[in-house]
């Protein structure tokens, strides 16, 4: 009895470990999903079946013959949020297109872990069989927990690069940060561990962040980094938060963006 007792005891806490992580982790939310009158251009709005429910997302089409950026983006807030850092990848004279997971903006169903790494598959595979896009020519870019399923994408089908901005290393690795004194880390699953992805890489890499990033220590990409095949790059951006690297530095940001798809272009992955 002794025994069943300690075994239940432990499901329970794993259970509302796992509760806990997926409810501290992703921060699903609609508000507005409109784009300003002064956009330019203006987006297509492409609705995905998933399988689990419909998902919403723009494309900017800007030259048919360019890349196209693949941005999945982080644990909150709506696609609406990144038309600022839209803008500036529009004006490398890139095609971008983004999309919100489930329970964001105007996708249907509510957030999990689970549907938030297959909702990027289902977009990669939208893109490249619906709108005939070519693999090589798809830049994936994984903003902060969006990294997870572009590691996840990068490993599993082809793209021509990958691109990590403000990632993190692990979830246990977050839960040691958040809760030093406490072994709340036991707790944590294993589902979102992007060092044992970033090992697998076989396509190029810049991993981008901000010196002053207060959400994930900066150490973590550099810890990605390290750990990353060739070829690789890393930029880390002085006097930077984890999403105002654009904004703090726009050449530095933009411009190790614009040189790395000019390589991967040049060069792209075997």
């Amino acid at each position: 009895m002794l025994v069943t007792g300690v075994m239940l005891a432990l499901a329970l806490s794993l259970a509302v470990g796992r509760w806990h992580e997926t409810a501290a982790i992703l921060h699903p939310s609609r508000g507005d999903v409109s784009v300003p009158a002064d956009y330019n251009p203006k987006p297509r709005d492409v609705f995905i079946d998933t399988g689990h429910g419909v998902i919403h997302g723009w494309f900017f089409a800007v030259d048919q013959n360019a890349p196209t950026l693949f941005y999945i983006h982080g644990n909150s807030d709506t696609i609406v949020k990144r038309l600022p850092v839209i803008k500036g990848y529009i004006g490398l004279g890139l095609n971008v297109f983004i999309y919100d997971p489930h329970g964001f903006g105007k996708s249907q169903g509510g957030g999990n872990r689970f549907n938030f790494v297959s909702d990027a598959f289902a977009a990669y595979h939208y893109l490249t069989e619906r709108m005939r896009l070519r693999p090589r020519t798809i830049i994936v870019l994984g903003q902060s927990l969006g990294g997870v399923p572009a590691l996840r994408l990068a490993n599993k089908e082809m793209v021509g690069g990958l691109i990590l901005e403000g990632t993190f290393t692990s979830i246990r690795q977050m839960a040691r940060d958040m809760y030093p004194s406490l072994p709340i880390w036991l707790l944590a699953s294993s589902d979102y561990d992007n060092e044992r992805e970033v090992r697998r890489l076989k396509t190029p890499v810049l991993i981008i962040n901000g010196s002053a990033d207060l959400v994930i220590a900066p150490y973590h990409s550099q810890r990605l980094f390290d750990l990353a095949p060739e070829p690789r790059d890393y930029v880390r951006i002085d006097g930077a938060g984890h999403t105002t690297m654009f904004e703090i530095a726009p050449e530095t940001y933009y411009g190790a963006i614009a040189r790395f798809i000019q390589r991967t272009a040049a060069h792209p992955a075997l």
